[in-house]
C-alpha cells in the first residue's frame, strides 16, 4: 500500500509498504477520507510529543475489505469510522476515567495511508444517511460531544465559543442541542463565523470589531456568559474565556494548548468568582454514538478542500494557516 510516512518536522515521504494483514480480532479498512487534525499540525511543529518515523492521521472513514478469523465475515463491505484505540471496560481508567484512556488499549494504525488495520471493535458502523466524507468528522466531533456533556447546562442562558474551527463548531452545536438557550460564536474569520449559524449560533461576534466582554454583557443584561469554550488552543484565549464569565460560570477547554503552557490569569479573581474550568481531551465514552449525532447536523460546506495522499504536506501546512473549515485527504 501507499502511505505518507512522517520523518520529523515537515518531512513526509510517500512510501510503498506491505499491505496490512488482519490478526484474528482485526479488520482491514480501505481508507476513504481522513481529516487533518490540529494535533497533526502540532506534531509537525514539535508542539505535541511524537517520535518519527510514523504514519500520522487519526480521523478516518472507509470500507472494511478484510477480516480476521474471529470476526464475522458479514462485516466485509461495512462503511465505518475508525476509533483510534480499543477499550477493555475492566481497567481502572475505563471504570474511573473514560474508555478512551484504557490502560490495555490497542492502537489503530496511522490513517494517512491507503489501508488501515484496527480491532473490529474500533471499526464503528455509520448511519446510511451519513456519507463517508462527512463521517470522517466523527473523531473531532466525539471530542466535542464528550466535552459538552461534562458541563452542567441546566439553566444556562448564554454560552460563548471562542474559535470557529471544526472543534468550536461541533461544541457549539452540541451545547445548543443540550439546552443552552443562546450561543455566541466569536471568530475573526468571516467564513467560519458565518457557517456557525448552521450549527446553531444565535449571535456572531467579530473580535476585530468589539471587545468580547462588553459584547456578551450587551447580550445578557449586563452579565457575563454562563459557559465559555476555548476551541483554539492558546492560553491567552483560555484566560479570556475565564474573564468573560459570570460568577460561578464554567469554562471548557476543547482546544489543545502546547505542552508546557501556563495559564495567564489572576487566580484570586478566578477564586473569588468561583469559576469552574474543565479540560476535555479526547473521545471520552462517546465515539460509538457520535456518527448518529453528527448525522443530525447540517454539515454542508464544512469540508473546505480535499487533497490527494501525496499532498499531505500541503494539507497540513494549509491547516496550520487556518485555511477553510476542515481539510481532508483522500488516499
Amino acid at each position: 500500500m501507499k502511505a505518507m510516512v512522517w520523518y520529523g518536522g515537515e518531512k513526509f515521504i510517500k512510501e510503498n509498504l506491505r499491505d496490512p494483514v488482519p490478526q484474528d480480532h482485526q479488520v482491514v479498512v480501505k481508507v476513504d477520507t481522513v481529516g487533518v487534525c490540529g494535533t497533526d499540525v502540532h506534531i509537525t511543529q514539535g508542539l505535541f510529543p511524537k517520535s518519527p518515523p510514523m504514519i500520522l492521521g487519526h480521523e478516518g472513514s472507509g470500507v472494511i475489505i478484510d477480516v480476521g478469523k474471529n470476526v464475522d465475515k458479514s462485516r466485509i463491505g461495512s462503511r465505518v469510522v475508525m476509533n483510534t484505540t480499543t477499550y477493555c471496560n475492566q481497567c481502572f481508567s475505563c471504570k474511573n476515567w473514560s474508555i478512551s484512556r484504557c490502560e490495555k488499549a490497542e492502537s489503530t494504525s496511522g490513517m494517512f495511508a491507503e489501508y488501515v488495520v484496527c480491532a473490529s471493535q474500533s471499526a464503528v458502523n455509520i448511519p446510511d444517511k451519513l456519507d463517508l466524507e462527512q463521517a470522517s468528522l466523527t473523531e473531532p466531533a466525539s471530542c466535542c460531544l464528550s466535552g459538552a456533556e461534562m458541563l452542567n447546562v441546566s439553566n444556562a442562558k448564554v454560552g460563548v465559543v471562542v474559535g470557529g474551527g471544526i472543534m468550536g463548531l461541533f461544541t457549539l452545536a452540541f451545547l445548543k442541542n443540550l439546552g443552552v438557550e443562546k450561543m455566541i460564536m466569536s471568530e475573526p474569520v468571516k467564513i467560519r463565523r458565518e457557517i456557525s449559524k448552521q450549527f446553531g449560533a444565535d449571535i456572531l461576534h467579530d473580535p476585530k470589531d468589539s471587545e468580547l466582554n462588553d459584547f456578551i454583557k450587551d447580550n445578557n443584561n449586563g452579565w457575563g456568559a454562563d459557559i465559555s469554550v476555548e476551541a483554539v488552543g492558546k492560553p491567552n484565549l483560555v484566560a479570556k474565556c475565564i474573564d468573560v464569565l459570570r460568577p460561578r460560570g464554567q469554562v471548557l477547554m476543547i482546544g489543545v494548548s502546547p505542552q508546557g503552557s501556563h495559564l495567564p490569569v489572576d487566580l484570586y479573581e478566578m477564586h473569588y468568582k468561583e469559576i469552574t474550568i474543565k479540560g476535555a481531551f479526547g473521545r471520552g465514552d462517546v465515539f460509538d454514538r457520535t456518527p448518529k449525532e453528527i448525522s443530525k447536523l447540517k454539515l454542508d460546506n464544512v469540508i473546505s478542500k480535499i487533497y490527494s495522499l501525496d499532498k499531505t504536506h500541503d494539507a497540513i501546512n494549509d491547516s496550520s494557516k487556518g485555511k477553510g473549515i476542515k481539510l481532508v485527504i483522500k488516499p
